[in-house]
């Protein structure tokens, strides 16, 4: 070997050297965050199961970047480097469990159905077999990339689902909307792309791509779920309305606020319920009686729970009678009455003596974000637009 290809033969291994310090470092550092978050979970006051199941995906990070990192350092190995791809057919189950449990009411593991984890036991089994088999190999690393991308479309149908079901059980959305899962999920299907590629460069076509990028990604990613997850409030758990009595009276004289024109029949989804229009009818002026009169709007946290038990009428029937009759969400029909108190609030005059945000609190609004974009949507303009003019 002559000096120049000597020179370029050290400049490959410290460049080797230093990739592998890179990728060790970040790799250890991720192991001792995972064992972190996951500490703070197992110390969590009143756990329910979907912390158990972020409690075990902390875990799961853990064992996966040690056997990473010992695989890296020992290329005897085989098994232990086949073992990693393994778990990455993981990831996507546990995290449509997680949104699954989050988002029902029942938080039941049964229920959910822990069958998804399947896959991952019978190739771990068929690996201690088969680790050395290329094919295999090729056939299991396919199947992580395609059962990551196949769950992250799953969890997005359901965060779907649960968007347009707390429009119609809650009169907010804050701290509910599971919007970092959702940012979580993009991140997971850009991060599953890349892997993609990479797998199709190595196994296919014999190209090996610096992975240090990947190996940032991973801390970054514990933090993300870590922080968001033990932040995360119980959903659907409940809120009574304390010191409310309905009174009772005629509610001929209530007008409809903010709503459209209610129509004679049910909707099409609600043709078979037996709920027809004169019980609606009858149903929306207690709604609005309760919300004029009584200013049940008032409460930040008013769900259709705690309305029901209330008004002592089903919810099924409130649900039906503001779809159908009413033509609005449970979410719009609250919210119209909020930013009607705050108008009504501006023009006795309060906000020379209020901040705005005080006076939104006052009506029943829990955030400045959603006060603003609630506001927007039924005026078309900003509070401070607004006041102009």
């Amino acid at each position: 070997m002559d000096n120049t290809g000597k020179v370029v033969y050290s400049q490959e291994l410290t460049q080797s050297k230093m990739n592998d310090s890179i990728q060790n470092g970040f790799l250890i550092f991720s192991i001792i965050q995972s064992f972190l978050f996951a500490g703070l979970f197992l110390s969590k006051k009143n756990r329910i199961n979907s912390d158990l199941i972020m409690l075990l995906w902390l875990l799961l990070f853990a064992v996966h970047c040690f056997l990473i990192l010992i695989s890296l350092n020992n290329e005897s190995y085989k098994l232990l480097k086949i073992l990693p791809i393994n778990f990455s057919l993981l990831y996507g189950p546990l995290l449509f469990i997680y949104v699954n449990l989050i988002t029902s009411k029942l938080q039941s593991l049964g229920k959910v159905g822990l069958w998804h984890l399947v896959p991952f036991f019978i190739f771990s089994i068929i690996s201690l077999l088969l680790f050395q088999n290329v094919i295999f190999q090729k056939i299991l690393a396919s199947s992580g990339v395609l059962s990551g991308t196949a769950y992250c479309f799953f969890t997005f149908t359901l965060l779907k689902k649960h968007k347009k079901h707390i429009s119609e059980q809650f009169s907010y959305k804050e701290k509910i909307n599971l919007i970092w899962v959702s940012k979580l999920v993009k991140g997971l299907v850009l991060i599953w792309a890349g892997v993609f590629v990479l797998v199709i460069l190595n196994r296919l076509f014999n190209i090996a791509l610096s992975l240090n990028w990947f190996f940032v990604c991973i801390p970054l990613f514990i933090s993300y779920i870590g922080y968001h997850g033990f932040k995360q409030q119980v959903i659907y758990s409940h809120h009574p309305v304390e010191n409310f009595e309905v009174k009772q009276t005629e509610h001929s004289d209530i007008k409809p606020q903010n709503t459209n024109k209610p129509e004679n029949e049910p909707g099409e989804g609600y043709k078979k319920s037996g709920l027809h229009a004169d019980s609606m009818k009858a149903i929306y002026g207690k709604l609005q009686y309760a919300m004029q009169t009584n200013e049940l709007y008032l409460h930040s946290n008013l769900s259709l729970q705690g309305l029901s038990e209330k008004l002592n009428i089903p919810q099924h029937h409130i649900t039906q009678t503001l779809n159908s009759y009413a033509k609005h969400s449970f979410y719009n029909f609250v919210n119209s009455y909020r930013v009607n108190a705050f108008i009504e609030r501006l023009k006795k005059g309060d906000a020379e003596n209020f901040s705005l945000l005080g006076l939104a609190f006052d009506c029943g609004f829990n955030s400045k974000s959603s006060f603003n974009r609630i506001f927007k949507k039924f005026t078309n303009q900003t509070p401070s637009e607004f006041i102009k003019t």
